[in-house]
């Protein structure tokens, strides 16, 4: 059973054994019974199309048949037992327009303490209660719990029964010294981190949710329990973006040809255990495969995840090609399909798995622009996009709107033409490179014009600064005062004194005759030896300003001085 649902069209497409059955009106069918997973048709895509693309396919055995009609009878009926309105919503959800639950403190307080009610009812002898006994403060943190409140929607019962779960997991991959730890890549062995190949990020989709790449045709382990090590670990690590708890992930399963599970499925079971007991809200689910036979598979995934994940998964039956154009549809850029090599499952050993770890590395080139999170780089591609902004910024900052995407749009299409890609490095969970999201390359170069504009204005207003003093030769004396500078010199220090000291009799006077007490400050200051100094705009030496200008200057400090001490 093929199917195409378009968000934006308020008709779904069903189609069976390649004839077009009929065309039902979403509001006025709202109950009926929907294949909603199967294979996503292309609205453009015409009826001999899909014919093709279908019979381009291996054709199913019966068996293969059986099968199929199973799972799509199980998706359909876990579908179905939602109301429209839920159904409506969790189509919201899949796509990223939903309306986001407003975190306001009264509704957060409200849902915490309805959180605890239920841990109280729960917790008799589970693992939680062992670790509340260890360290109440560990299980009881708000932010903790708050954590578990987002990633099943704010109901408290869920949540209350999914920290239990959570607990359990943990105690029974990493041990009771681990219950109150939180788990990091040093608490995986060589064994588990070599399992975490096949998890991988790949940036955002347009709704700004993390996307969670997942290669079965990846997966390699001595045992399973490294692979559920791996994957505690990882999703915990996402956990920690308090954006990526607000706005959800989007998974991807990729079992496309060269990518299939080469395990049969082997510990999928035990791994949507350790999944259900992560709270990481999953607004999109996207399953991958070229052969039908993967939906069997999928039937057991069905049985045991709530409805409403369910209305939140798709699955979608191609080359890839076809499956990354549909994954498109929902706003998921290209994967680096042609970046990542197949490998064999373990019993291969160690050997196998040492191999292929640099298989599924983008290595940059000198023409691509590299993002990084805390740096700037050097590559060439990144001189060579600074250049053009460099060159086009007055004509950006000057145009409207329009002229400002043409603009950006053609500074990226220069990248791509002269063989560039824009990279992401996502850091520690995945310490290799990916093509960034077309949206946040835009993104990145417009902020890239905006910070041209701002360096422009600190360089003009340099230029036009005037020191109203008298320049000085060799270097600072020890009683001088430097304006502006945070360093500390004896001058500094006696000034700090000298305001404290004063202060009260500052306050004290009126607003004409505060003045004295300040030019008292400064002539102590001078007596010692001080000056009061302003350092060069371009930092090549400093200035002695007038003695007006030293009052006004302690003047200043008396006043922020009175402001601290009232804090």
């Amino acid at each position: 059973q093929l199917f195409h649902e378009s968000f934006n069209n308020s008709y779904w497409i069903i189609v069976h054994h390649h004839q077009v059955m009929s065309v039902f009106d979403q509001q006025a069918n709202s109950e009926s019974t929907i294949g909603c997973f199967g294979c996503c048709v292309r609205p453009e895509d015409s009826y001999h199309d899909v014919r093709k693309q279908h019979h381009s396919q291996n054709k199913l055995s019966r068996e293969d048949e059986r099968k199929k009609k199973e799972v799509d009878a199980s998706l359909s009926e876990a579908f179905n037992g939602l109301t429209f309105e839920e159904r409506q919503r969790q189509e919201e959800v899949l796509h990223g327009v939903d309306d986001k639950i407003a975190e306001e403190a009264t509704f957060i307080n409200a849902a915490l303490q309805e959180l605890d009610k239920h841990l109280l009812k729960l917790k008799q002898g589970s693992a939680y209660e062992t670790a509340e006994r260890m360290n109440p403060d560990y299980v009881s943190e708000r932010a903790f719990r708050v954590m578990f409140l987002r990633g099943n929607e704010y109901d408290a019962k869920t949540s209350a029964s999914q920290m239990l779960r959570f607990f359990e997991v943990k105690q029974k991959l990493f041990g009771v010294e681990k219950l109150l730890q939180d788990i990091t890549l040093e608490d995986l062995d060589e064994d588990d981190r070599a399992s975490l190949r096949w998890l991988q990020l790949h940036g955002k989709d347009r709704s700004g949710r993390v996307v969670f790449l997942q290669f079965p045709g990846l997966r390699a382990f001595k045992d399973l329990k490294n692979e559920l090590r791996a994957r505690f670990y990882f999703m915990m690590e996402l956990l920690k973006s308090e954006e990526t708890q607000l706005k959800g992930i989007v998974t991807v399963l990729y079992g496309v040809e060269q990518f299939k599970d080469s395990t049969n499925g082997m510990g999928h079971l035990e791994t949507v255990q350790v999944a259900l007991a992560i709270p990481v809200y999953t607004a999109g689910y996207h399953t991958c495969c070229s052969d039908v036979r993967e939906y069997a598979l999928f039937n057991l995934i069905v049985k045991l995840i709530p409805a409403k994940l369910v209305a939140r998964n798709r699955i979608h039956l191609g080359s890839h090609l076809e499956c990354e154009y549909r994954l498109s549809s929902f706003g998921i850029s290209r994967l680096p399909i042609n970046k990542i090599k197949n490998v064999t499952s373990y019993p291969g050993g160690d050997e196998a798995c040492h191999n292929s770890s640099s298989s599924m590395t983008i290595e940059p080139n000198g023409n691509d622009v590299l993002f990084t999170s805390n740096r700037t780089s050097n590559n060439p591609g990144n001189h060579y996009l600074r250049n053009l902004v460099l060159e086009l910024w007055q004509v950006y900052d000057s145009g409207p709107s329009d002229t400002k995407r043409v603009i950006v749009d053609g500074i990226v299409e220069k990248i791509h033409s002269n063989g560039g890609r824009f990279l992401t490095n996502s850091g520690a969970l995945q310490p290799y490179w990916v093509e960034s999201p077309i949206e946040e390359v835009r993104t990145k170069v417009a902020q890239m014009f905006r910070n041209q504009k701002r360096a422009w204005k600190r360089a003009s207003s340099l230029q036009n600064k005037v020191i109203d003093g008298t320049p000085i030769t060799g270097d600072p004396l020890p009683y001088d005062v430097i304006l502006g500078k945070s360093q500390n010199t004896r001058g500094k220090e006696l000034l700090q004194h000298l305001i404290k000291e004063r202060s009260e009799e500052y306050d004290a006077l009126d607003r004409g005759t505060k003045a004295t007490v300040a030019i008292a400050v400064v002539e102590e200051i001078k007596g010692k030896g001080g000056r009061f100094l302003q350092p060069a705009p371009d930092s090549s030496g400093f200035f002695e300003v007038s003695d007006e200008k030293a009052r006004e200057r302690v003047s200043k400090y008396f006043r922020n001085y009175r402001r601290t001490a009232r804090k």
